[in-house]
């Protein structure tokens, strides 16, 4: 699950939050904003470990399905969170798209929320992702069909 664009937006809104001033405060000064952009910062490290613990086991021989699965569950899901937090902190010009007068960043944010939606169906669902932590990771009994 690659990172590097929320990393890259998440700098951007950061950066943008810092030098605009909303009722005569920048909004980064507001303390949910904060927590907004701090929640985003803390999920994308824990993905990035995830990464490096999946690279570390193809390297070694040792791939887990349930670990590579629960990766993709976790940093799909992550991806519209992040968005959506993002969304919050630019308030009523989240849905702006790129073209339109008043655009945070160029509508990239709100661009992103809605193209992040094919992560959790894209390369498997997280449905079957689930079964397959489930059975590879918990070994509990795959579902077997009645034909």
């Amino acid at each position: 699950m690659s990172v590097g664009p929320i990393r890259r937006n998440l700098r951007d809104l950061t950066a943008w939050a810092r030098e605009t001033v909303i009722d005569g405060a920048p909004v980064i000064e507001k303390s949910w904003v904060r927590q907004n952009l701090a929640r985003v910062y803390s999920k994308i490290q824990i993905v990035r470990l995830m990464n490096w613990k999946q690279a570390w086991a193809a390297q070694t021989g040792q791939p887990n399905p349930a670990d590579a699965s629960a990766m993709k569950v976790f940093g799909s899901e992550l991806n519209m969170e992040a968005y959506r937090l993002m969304m919050e902190i630019t308030n009523a010009r989240s849905g702006l798209g790129a073209d339109s007068p008043g655009a945070v960043l160029q509508g990239k944010i709100e661009s992103a929320y809605r193209n992040g939606l094919i992560l959790t169906f894209g390369g498997g669902t997280n449905e079957v992702q689930r079964d397959i932590i489930a059975m590879a990771g918990m070994g509990l009994p795959h579902y077997k069909s009645s034909s």
